[in-house]
């Protein structure tokens, strides 16, 4: 998609976050979200906040020139 509308100035880029601190992430057991966030090189949650500035990046102008991609925000997970 990000190559077919390419031309006429519309981008489609994604965005793949691991564990989110979140409501429902909050009302886990502690030993799931510990499970989840030890394979995360980090070592934690990623936050809302953190995910928010990704997208605000990523519609913004200053991301006119990307298109067809994923951005990782995954802590590191996906990168082995």
């Amino acid at each position: 998609i990000g190559k077919e509308y390419a031309m006429e100035g519309i981008t489609c880029n994604a965005i793949a976050p691991a564990v989110v601190k979140t409501k429902m992430v909050e009302e886990m057991p502690e030993d799931q979200v510990r499970y989840m966030t030890q394979k995360i090189p980090m070592q934690r949650c990623g936050t809302i906040g953190e995910i928010a500035s990704l997208v605000a990046f990523v519609a913004s102008e200053e991301a006119s020139f990307t298109t067809g991609f994923c951005f990782d925000a995954t802590g590191g997970r996906s990168v082995y």
